[in-house]
C-alpha cells in the first residue's frame, strides 16, 4: 500500500501534470486537448489499479479517426518523459488497447525506438516492492508490444482473428492464395510472438497486483487469436507438404516445418497456465502440432531408411568391385615371365621373319 507521503507527491504531479497540459494544448484544437486529458487521467500516480476504463475508451475512440497519431503521439509522450512505474504500466495498457483498435499498422513503435527513444528495457523504479515488481513488467510489456507490432506489420494487419467457422473458412481461403515460402515466414513470426510470451517476467499471485492482472487478461487475449492464424497457417502447410500429387511453389517440403514444430513444443509447458481460458481450443493447436510433428518424424526416418539402402547399394558395389579385381589378379599371375610368353605364342624364329621391312616372307 502506499505511504501518504507518496500519496500526496503523486496527486501534487497529476494535478501539475493536468495543468501544464491545459496550459500547452490550451491553443490546440479540443480533441487533441481532450485526448491528452483523458490520457493523463487515466495514468494517474496514486491509484494501484487499472487504467480507468471511461477514459481508456475515449483516447481509443480516436485511434481510427483523424486525431489517431495524435492520440499515438500523446501516448509515446506519456512514456518518454516518465519515471514511475505506475504511469508506465498503465500507458501501456492504453497503447495495447490503442493498437488493437486501430485498422491501420501501426509502425512507430519499433525495436530501434523502443531501445533508443523509449528506454524502457533498463526501466527501473525502486520506491516500493510493488513498483519495484512493476518494473520488471514495463521492460517486458513494452517488448511485447514491439513484437505485436512488427508481426502485425507482417500480417499486414492486427491478429485479430475471432472463434467463428465463417472466419476461420476466410482466413484459411485467404491463406491459400499465398505462396509456401511467406507463409513460412508469417508461421515463423507467430511462433516467435509464442516465444516471447514465455520470456514473461514471475507471474504474481492473482488479484495481488490487478495492473499485471490486467496485462495478462490482455495477453491471453493476443494468444488465442495467435493460436487460431498459427492453426491455419499449419493445416494450409499440412495439406500443401502432404498431400500426393500436390505441387507447391517453392523449394520448402516437411522437413523445413520441423524446427518450428519444435520450438512450438518448447513453448508448450510455459503456455499451459493460460489454458484455462479456452481449453478446447488449446487442447485442439497442441493435437495439430502433436500430429504434424510425428509426421516429419516418419518422413524423416524415411529419409534415413532411404539413405541407408543407398548407402549398402554403394557399399554392395564397392565390394562387387573389389572382388572383380581381386579375381582378375588371380585369373592371370606372371610368376616367370618367360615361361608365360611360351604358353601363350610358342615363338619359332624360322616359322615368321621379316626379312624386307615391305613384306611378310614365309619360309620353306
Amino acid at each position: 500500500m502506499p505511504t501518504l507521503k507518496a500519496l500526496i507527491i503523486g496527486k501534487v504531479k497529476d494535478k501539475a501534470s493536468i495543468s501544464k497540459v491545459r496550459l500547452f494544448h490550451s491553443f490546440s484544437s479540443k480533441s487533441v486537448r481532450y485526448i491528452h486529458l483523458a490520457l493523463l487521467k487515466s495514468t494517474t500516480h496514486t491509484s494501484h489499479k487499472p487504467p480507468n476504463c471511461d477514459y481508456v475508451s475515449a483516447v481509443v475512440s480516436y485511434s481510427n479517426s483523424p486525431y489517431g497519431p495524435a492520440a499515438f503521439a500523446a501516448v509515446l509522450w506519456r512514456l518518454r518523459v516518465t519515471k514511475d512505474a505506475l504511469v508506465a504500466t498503465k500507458t501501456l495498457i492504453v497503447f495495447h488497447k490503442l493498437i488493437k483498435s486501430s485498422r491501420a499498422t501501426f509502425g512507430g513503435f519499433d525495436r530501434d525506438r523502443c531501445q533508443n527513444n523509449l528506454k524502457l528495457n533498463d526501466f527501473s523504479n525502486k520506491s516500493s516492492y510493488f513498483t519495484l515488481e512493476l518494473s520488471q513488467w514495463v521492460g517486458w510489456y513494452a517488448s511485447y508490444l514491439d513484437c505485436l507490432s512488427w508481426i502485425s506489420e507482417v500480417l499486414g494487419s492486427f491478429p485479430n482473428l475471432k472463434e467463428s467457422s465463417k472466419e476461420k473458412a476466410k482466413e484459411k481461403d485467404c491463406v491459400w492464395s499465398y505462396q509456401t515460402a511467406y507463409i513460412m515466414r508469417q508461421t515463423d513470426s507467430l511462433v516467435t510472438f509464442f516465444e516471447h510470451i514465455c520470456t514473461r517476467p514471475e507471474i504474481p499471485p492473482r488479484f495481488q497486483n490487478k495492473i499485471v492482472d490486467e496485462i495478462r487478461e490482455l495477453v491471453i487475449q493476443d494468444y488465442f487469436t495467435v493460436i487460431r492464424l498459427v492453426m491455419v497457417r499449419l493445416q494450409v502447410l499440412s495439406e500443401r507438404l502432404t498431400k500426393p500429387g500436390f505441387e507447391h511453389v517453392g523449394d520448402f517440403g516437411l522437413n523445413d516445418l520441423s524446427p518450428v514444430l519444435v520450438r512450438l513444443e518448447e513453448c508448450k509447458e510455459s503456455l499451459s497456465g493460460f489454458s484455462w481460458c479456452c481449453k478446447r481450443l488449446a487442447e485442439d493447436f497442441w493435437c495439430l502440432v502433436e500430429k504434424l510433428k510425428g509426421e516429419t518424424v516418419k518422413d524423416d526416418e524415411e529419409m534415413v531408411e532411404l539413405s541407408g539402402l543407398v548407402q549398402t547399394t554403394v557399399e554392395d558395389d564397392k565390394e562387387m568391385v573389389e572382388l572383380a579385381g581381386s579375381s582378375q589378379n588371380k585369373w592371370v599371375t606372371f610368376d616367370d615371365s618367360e615361361m608365360a610368353t611360351n604358353e601363350v605364342v610358342k615363338w619359332d624364329s624360322k616359322w615368321v621373319t621379316f626379312d624386307d621391312s615391305k613384306a611378310l616372307s614365309l619360309c620353306t
